[in-house]
C-alpha cells in the first residue's frame, strides 16, 4: 500500500536536519537513483544528503522519513496505475516558487541518475534523451513567472511532462537491462 508523504514535512524535517537539500530536489535524486539502478540504496543518498554537514545528530528522523519516500517512489514508479507523482509545494504556494521547485527537483533528478547509473552508461534512447536535455534546461530555469492562468496551465503541462517522463525512463532503462541480460544469456 503506497503512503502518502507531504512536501511540507519532508521539507521541515530536511531544514531541521541541516542538510542543504529540500523536499523536491531530494524526491528528485531518489527519483533519479531508482531509475538508474532500479533500487535506492540508503547509503547513496545519505551522502548526498550529508555533504557539508558537520553535525549529523539530527538525522535520524530524516532518514527514516527518506526512507519511507524512497519506498513510496518505488511503488509508485513501479505501478500499473501510473499514479507517479513528483513532490512539490501545494497549490497553494506562488507560482514562482512551485516553479523554482520544480527546477530543484529536476536538479536533483540529474544528479541521481548520474549517482545511481555508476560507471555504467545510460541507455535513454532518442525520446530519453530529448526528455533529460529538456530536464537539464528545467534545472537551470530562474523562476520570475508571472501569477495567473497561463503559467498556471503551463506548470501543470511541465509536471505532468516530468511525471510521464520519469516513467518512461525507468521503463527504458529497465528494457534495456533485460534485452542485454537476454543478450547475453543467449550467447552463452
Amino acid at each position: 500500500m503506497i503512503m502518502m508523504i507531504d512536501y511540507d514535512s519532508v521539507n521541515r524535517q530536511l531544514i531541521s536536519a541541516g542538510t542543504g537539500v529540500c523536499a523536491s530536489e531530494s524526491h528528485g535524486f531518489l527519483c533519479g537513483v531508482f531509475c538508474a539502478s532500479n533500487t535506492v540504496a540508503s547509503t547513496i543518498w545519505q551522502e548526498y544528503l550529508l555533504v557539508g554537514v558537520e553535525d549529523t545528530s539530527n538525522f535520524d528522523e530524516s532518514f527514516a522519513v527518506l526512507n519511507q519516500l524512497a519506498e513510496c517512489i518505488s511503488e509508485e514508479i513501479l505501478s500499473e496505475e501510473m499514479i507517479f507523482t513528483l513532490l512539490l509545494p501545494d497549490d497553494q504556494v506562488s507560482i514562482a516558487e512551485r516553479s523554482n521547485s520544480i527546477s530543484e527537483w529536476c536538479a536533483g533528478f540529474v544528479s541521481g541518475l548520474g549517482i545511481g547509473r555508476g560507471k555504467n552508461k545510460l541507455d535513454l534512447g532518442n525520446d530519453g534523451d530529448e526528455f533529460l536535455k529538456d530536464v537539464i534546461s528545467i534545472s537551470r530555469v530562474e523562476s520570475s513567472v508571472d501569477e495567473g492562468d497561463d503559467a498556471e496551465t503551463a506548470y501543470f503541462e511541465v509536471v505532468e511532462y516530468i511525471r510521464v517522463g520519469v516513467i518512461f525512463i525507468y521503463q527504458q532503462l529497465h528494457e534495456t537491462q533485460k534485452r542485454n541480460i537476454s543478450t547475453k544469456e543467449n550467447l552463452h
